[in-house]
């Protein structure tokens, strides 16, 4: 008798660890920001906040997890370069998409700082991947900054892609 009471006390530990354990565990995720094209100034520093996942097969309000809030500064005008913006984890499971806050630029033209006119600040970008439990995962978002400027303004319109490395 005392032995099976000693069997069902431990099968009811291991369901409740096995209920418990997933939903709090969480995996690593690095996300890295590289330029695809030239652009017709000697630094394009953009300036990335927020960068955010969107967990696959749930409501799109409902499924956003923060990656990282703090803001890093990467240079645009060097091709095919990576910097990492953002180091975080995420629950374990299934993401399809990347939201990224581009809060500001600034374009060095002939040795002039100048603030770029952004056309938008906000961005998602498909990106399926998986986050699992002990593996980083890593996420490559490939920018194209097309650079537009006129004796008043300079303006910068990004588009963004992405793959999974």
């Amino acid at each position: 008798m005392q032995a099976r009471r000693v069997i069902g006390v431990a099968v009811l530990v291991i369901i409740a660890f096995l209920i418990v354990v997933p939903p709090l565990a969480n995996g690593g995720v690095k996300v890295a920001l590289s330029s695809s094209s030239s652009v017709p100034a000697e630094h394009l520093y953009v300036a990335v906040g927020a960068i955010k996942a969107h967990r696959a097969g749930t409501q799109e309000l409902a499924g956003w997890s923060v990656i990282t809030n703090t803001s890093t500064l990467v240079d645009l005008a060097t091709v095919n370069s990576s910097e990492t913006v953002a180091l975080g984890s995420l629950p374990l499971g299934q993401y399809d998409t990347i939201s990224v806050e581009v809060m500001n630029a600034t374009a060095v033209i002939n040795g002039t700082s100048r603030p770029a006119q952004l056309m938008s600040r906000m961005f998602t970008v498909p990106a399926p991947f998986l986050v699992r439990l002990g593996v980083q995962t890593s996420i490559m978002l490939k920018v194209v900054p097309e650079l537009q400027e006129t004796p008043d303004i300079i303006s910068l319109e990004l588009s963004f892609t992405a793959g999974e490395t």
